[in-house]
């Protein structure tokens, strides 16, 4: 593809996403009221279709994650030094199977949540916790097999993508959860369990640039069923992880192939990955969680973190 041509294509998609974004900006809780699925007086929603990317919408990010674990600690074996060879894999591999629990026990937390037995899970968190670890280990070990499988004309790629990742995730989930705190804007869902409580249900709800500080829910709106999180919706944090899908995108640029198939490649991981993003940046909306530009802001912040880590990688490590 001529560049000319790419960067035609971006300023369109950019234009667009921009457009988007300013108009939600003023009909926000307009299109939360057409598209969020909550029963009279509840804070989680009934929608089963929700629910189910509630449970995995975080789960992008820590296979990612392990996927670059698993990755560098094989670069590991490329280093002479013996003891720092399996110092530095050991570290790698922790890393991953930490990763991996992560994401299993944040899955289950979400689960016994929607059941309304949050509290059942944090009396069982050691051992649902302890449990999954020792699970972690295994899937670390299979991921680590498949991994070892790759042609070694590729790992150099791969080791480089994987300090990319680190960064990704540093970079995205470092400011959507450190705005989350600063902006402190309330959830519709939390806003409907007001309303239909009979109270001032508005007197909170502000728009994504307007920053609050860190609310605390109150006693009364515990009561009610409303989560602690309810003031966490701006950016959401399930769109920044599961955006963590973009990183796809870019593995061809770390691979060893043809420049035409690189670009092949990457046109169609973009479209899948785009589709994906957008769908669950809908279902966040669907059970009342966010609002739209939360979840764009999301998305297009992790996107951009996906871009300029794999330029800063590539330029510093020098692949081709």
């Amino acid at each position: 593809m001529k560049r000319s041509l790419k960067v035609y294509i971006a300023t369109a998609c950019s234009a667009v996403i921009l457009i988007a974004f300013v108009l939600a900006t003023f009909f926000d809780y307009q299109i939360s009221e057409a598209i969020a699925r909550l029963s009279a007086g509840k804070y989680i929603s009934d929608s089963k279709f929700g629910k189910f990317f509630e449970v995995v919408g975080e789960s992008p990010m820590y296979l990612v994650g392990c996927f670059a674990a698993a990755c560098l600690t094989r670069g590991c074996f490329l280093i002479k030094n013996k003891y720092l060879k399996i110092t530095l894999a050991c570290v790698c591999l922790i890393l991953g199977v930490f990763a991996s629990t992560l994401m299993l026990q944040r899955a289950t937390e979400y689960v016994y949540e929607q059941k309304g037995i949050l509290d059942r899970f944090e009396e069982l968190k050691t051992l649902i916790t302890a449990g999954f670890a020792v699970l972690s280990i295994g899937l670390m070990a299979l991921t680590c097999y498949f991994t070892f499988q790759i042609p070694e004309k590729h790992m150099k790629g791969l080791v480089v993508f994987s300090v990319a990742v680190i960064l990704m995730i540093a970079l995205s989930q470092g400011l959507v959860q450190g705005v989350k705190v600063i902006v402190g804007r309330q959830r519709f869902r939390a806003i409907k369990v007001l309303e239909y409580h009979g109270l001032n249900h508005l007197i909170d709800y502000t728009k994504w640039f307007e920053i609050n500080g860190k609310r605390v829910v109150s006693e009364e709106m515990l009561a009610l069923g409303i989560a602690t999180d309810g003031y966490k919706s701006f950016p959401s944090g399930h769109t920044c992880s599961w955006s963590m899908v973009f990183a796809l995108t870019v593995i061809p640029d770390f691979l060893a192939i043809d420049e035409k198939k690189r670009v092949k490649i990457k046109g169609i991981l973009l479209v899948a990955t785009t589709l994906s993003v957008m769908l669950l940046g809908y279902t966040r909306i669907l059970v009342g969680a966010h609002y739209l530009t939360d979840v764009m802001f999301a998305a297009v912040w992790t996107y951009f973190t996906v871009i300029i880590s794999k330029h800063i990688c590539k330029k510093l490590i020098k692949i081709k």
